[in-house]
């Protein structure tokens, strides 16, 4: 059965293509909505070759907006807020909230079909907000494109002396953060924690995780957020193409261009709208003209 291949048209069809209560029960289940399906999991950072100019832009905005930053003490709330103005970061936004992510599925593009993405994880693969191994995937930004290169290239060697048994697994990790980048890394990790270990575990630098952040903002809130933060390994997360819910992989599901503006109307009766979703004033200014300026007929 491959359930994706059919275009969902409204509330009730989606519910049906979602993992069913056992399965969400037993399961981490994570969704995005993208308006376009040809859209990648792949975060703003590692798109158009923008990861060249990573440490810049996080330097920028720090010395642009530094009064925006003055309360904020760990590095992945740093990168949670430049991704809320839209700046590029290595996060991808994630929501435990299915019809959250339909939303973002429907919100733009009207002309083309969305996706929503059904994100299947293990309990190893999700980490707090506060944790060593999310400290050190967000502490790479600081770093220049050739630096990152490197740093990926020893993490690989690494992990292959790991695999291949060469030595002891101490002797292996304790080589690594010997070089002097994984030592500048470990410095940028305790200015926000000065008690981390002095240790760092390649495989952490070559993988992507899924955190949840504080709740210290109503956006956050409001779209029951969470990020994956992206390594130095792939770049992308696939999604198997035919999958579907009966399976134990990651799946799309498509929503139908034509139906987009019908699905948005039956989410915001449900309480999910651009007000809801995105509390800023002007964004709710946006919400109330389209309210009243809508066509009487899709």
């Amino acid at each position: 059965m491959e359930m994706v291949k059919d275009k969902v048209t409204n509330i009730e069809e989606f519910f049906k293509q979602l993992p069913s209560l056992d399965v969400k029960i037993r399961e981490n289940i994570f969704y995005r909505g993208q308006s376009k399906t040809d859209y990648k999991l792949t975060p703003s950072i590692l798109r158009n070759n923008n990861l060249k100019n990573e440490n810049k832009i996080y330097s920028d905005i720090m010395t642009e907006c530094s009064h925006e930053f003055e309360e904020v003490k760990l590095h992945n709330e740093i990168l949670s807020k430049m991704q809320h103005y839209g700046v590029y970061t290595r996060l991808l936004d994630v929501t435990v909230n299915a019809l959250v992510a339909l939303y973002f599925a429907c919100e733009n593009n009207k002309d083309e079909d969305g996706a929503v993405f059904v994100i299947r994880t293990n309990g190893s693969e999700i980490k707090q907000f506060d944790s060593d191994v999310i400290s050190i995937l967000s502490s790479l930004p600081r770093f220049k494109i050739e630096e990152k290169k490197i740093m990926k290239q020893l993490a690989e060697e690494a992990k292959n002396k790991l695999e291949e048994n060469v030595k002891s697994e101490i002797a292996i990790i304790q080589d690594f953060n010997e070089h002097h980048l994984i030592k500048r890394l470990l410095h940028e990790i305790k200015k926000e924690k000065p008690a981390f270990e002095n240790i760092i575990n390649p495989c952490d630098l070559l993988n992507n995780y899924f955190f949840i952040p504080r709740k210290n903002n109503a956006r956050i809130i409001r779209q029951s957020g969470a990020f994956m933060i992206f390594g130095l390994g792939n770049e992308e997360f696939e999604v198997e193409e035919n999958a579907d819910r009966d399976s134990e992989k990651s799946y799309k599901i498509i929503i139908d261009r034509q139906s987009k503006r019908e699905i948005i109307d039956q989410l915001s009766i449900c309480g999910i709208s651009k007000a809801t979703l995105h509390p800023e004033l002007y964004k709710v200014a946006e919400f109330i003209k389209e309210k009243y300026n809508k066509p009487e007929f899709y």
